[in-house]
């Protein structure tokens, strides 16, 4: 994966794969991962949750915020993604947005994860991860960011979750 901050075309799972991972290298402070649907193959690989496992135990100040569907659409097909989030409750605060918002903003059928509010990992088909990473400096990330945070506030912990301790 590329270090500078010329977008990736991403086609294909692989891709996505090899991306989030670039992405999750370079995080220094925070991430923040919206998807409208939990896809196993990307969100339970072992290499993708080792790897957010040992930034969060090297860097404990590092935070996490997690946009996803309800737990219970998701929490079975990726038990390492449940496990982890129980594990390193104090590093994650996961979220569900309101099932009105996607009826108002078209923009929730897309994935996007930005880190340190800059690098920008978007899936455009989040079923079929195509989409485009760009490692730093992404101006579209800030628009995502912005984006998020507006979501985030008028979302909610999943009572799934919560019957986890998160």
């Amino acid at each position: 994966m590329s270090n500078d901050n010329q977008s990736l075309a991403l086609d294909g799972v692989e891709d996505a794969r090899q991306a989030l991972l670039a992405l999750l290298e370079g995080m220094r402070r925070s991430l923040h991962l919206y998807t409208p649907y939990v896809d196993p193959r990307l969100y339970d690989d072992g290499q993708v949750m080792d790897t957010i496992r040992n930034r969060l135990v090297n860097q404990p100040r590092l935070q996490l915020y997690l946009l996803l569907p309800p737990a219970a659409e998701w929490q079975r097909g990726c038990p390492r993604l449940r496990q982890l989030t129980e594990r390193l409750s104090s590093s994650f605060e996961l979220r569900t947005p309101p099932r009105e918002e996607s009826l108002t903003h078209p923009e929730l059928s897309r994935g996007m994860m930005v880190a340190d509010e800059s690098g920008l990992l978007h899936l455009t088909d989040p079923r079929r991860f195509t989409g485009s990473y760009t490692a730093e400096g992404s101006a579209s990330a800030r628009e995502m960011m912005n984006f998020f945070k507006q979501i985030w506030d008028r979302s909610e912990p999943d009572i799934e979750m919560r019957r986890f301790r998160l």
